[in-house]
């Protein structure tokens, strides 16, 4: 059974609030600055998006991945300019071995997604 990161978003989105979404970024924001390239380039754009959209920027940023390892060109003007730019050149210029790493890496990052947003729950339904 395939996590749904999109069904748990639906069922959390409206609880998480203010609070929820900064907590979110925050954590964005921890885990990119733990990595480099591709990687760190993603979770930035993910951060950005959460921080222009809410929860629903985690939706938003990840369709907006999986356009660009698609080939496509999604509309990503609500990003920094140096993030776009850096997603843009990294995914451009990925290679079929490596798009299969960032496919793993993408689905290990729903999964932490989820986790992040359940323990956000949790904390919110606590406080």
């Amino acid at each position: 059974m395939a996590f749904d990161l999109s069904a748990l978003l639906n069922n959390l989105l409206p609880v998480l609030g203010e609070a929820g979404v900064a907590a979110l970024k925050g954590e964005l924001d921890d885990l990119a600055s733990g990595q480099e390239g591709w990687k760190k380039s993603i979770l930035s754009l993910l951060a950005n998006a959460v921080e222009e959209y809410g929860p629903e920027g985690v939706s938003i940023g990840m369709d907006a991945i999986t356009k660009l390892l698609d080939g496509e060109v999604p509309d990503i003007d609500w990003t920094d300019l140096e993030v776009a730019s850096d997603v843009l050149a990294h995914l451009q210029n990925v290679e079929a071995d490596q798009k299969s790493k960032m496919e793993d890496f993408l689905a290990k990052l729903s999964h932490t997604l989820g986790k992040i947003l359940g323990a956000l729950f949790r904390g919110l339904l606590s406080a």
